[in-house]
């Protein structure tokens, strides 16, 4: 499932247009790049670069992406070891998790969560809500944001 372009639209008011982010999942869909660029941002794609083995050097400013499900720790776990600004969109139940929850407490998270579902599949029925994940300095930790868009 890819993200709508219009899902990137409410981290706008979290995001700095001088900077230059990364969107580490773009090797198959440039939809959520498609969409950051539309709010006047800079994106560099990641063109299916392996995400977890990139070092700080390789993402810009800062990380904004969908990361396969099934890899969500991984992710977190290589976003705050890489120590720059980031912004995931993960589903709501993430929030939960043993190893998830340890790294948040440690590393601090915030939360722009929709008060809608978003239809990745087109077909109207989305199964579960998603929250942009925020940290390392993408704004304010400890905080949940709630958007209509």
């Amino acid at each position: 499932c890819y993200t709508p372009e219009n899902a990137a639209a409410p981290l706008f008011p979290f995001l700095d247009k001088s900077k230059t982010y990364y969107e580490a999942t773009s090797g198959l869909s440039s939809s959520l790049a498609r969409g950051l660029r539309a709010g006047g941002l800079s994106v560099v794609e990641s063109d299916g670069a392996d995400f977890l083995s990139l070092s700080a050097n390789d993402i810009h400013d800062g990380t904004i992406t969908n990361p396969p499900y099934s890899k969500k720790t991984a992710f977190l776990a290589h976003l705050y070891k890489l120590g720059k600004p980031f912004a995931v969109l993960l589903p709501v139940q993430a929030i939960q998790g043993q190893a998830r929850g340890k790294m948040f407490m440690e590393h601090g998270i915030s939360l722009l969560v929709y008060n809608r579902r978003v239809d990745f599949t087109g077909k109207k029925a989305p199964p579960f809500g998603v929250a942009w994940y925020m940290g390392c300095g993408m704004c304010e930790p400890g905080r949940i944001w709630f958007t209509n868009n």
